[in-house]
């Protein structure tokens, strides 16, 4: 019986430590790679009035950064990926599940319905076009530390709320 619980705690313990102690979705993230252009970026979620959003702050590969052309809004189709908002008005529902978010995605200048959930170091979004999640897809975001962030980014990027339908 012993040999049993010796095990079962080292099992315990080992899958603890799997998992950061992350609480809170506010940090740095890596995106999947996108579909179409195959590019991976590094986002930021932030806080702001007890919501949340996200931007991203640096492609992973070496081409510069486009502007939003497909945006239906000719005004905005001039700015740039880097630094727009496009992850917004998410709103904590549990300790770990976030809600009424909008997604937008730059590709094809539509806005989706989004909800999350943070798992272990890991945020899976739910972007649909309907609010219930069932026409949509699911992308998977990567924790990462301050301190890997800091060999790709190299100046703080604001974020831009341009373009924020609320």
């Amino acid at each position: 019986m012993s040999k049993f619980a010796i095990i079962f705690i080292f099992i315990c313990f080992a899958y603890s430590n799997d998992c950061p102690s992350i609480n809170d979705i506010t940090g740095y993230w890596l995106s999947p790679k996108d579909e179409i252009t195959g590019r991976s970026a590094i986002v930021k979620i932030i806080k702001k009035d007890g919501k949340y959003f996200g931007y991203k702050v640096v492609f992973l590969d070496s081409l510069p950064s486009q502007n939003d052309v497909n945006n239906d809004k000719y005004s905005l189709r001039d700015r740039a990926i880097i630094g727009s908002v496009y992850i917004y008005n998410l709103e904590r529902n549990a300790s770990n599940s976030y809600i009424n978010g909008r997604y937008y995605d730059f590709n094809i200048g539509k806005t989706f319905h989004t909800r999350l959930k943070l798992e272990c170091n890991e945020l899976i979004f739910i972007i649909s076009v309907d609010n219930i999640g069932m026409l949509g897809s699911k992308r998977i975001y990567k924790y990462i530390s301050k301190d890997d962030v800091k060999f790709y980014i190299k100046d703080e990027v604001m974020p831009d709320f341009s373009g924020i339908d609320n």
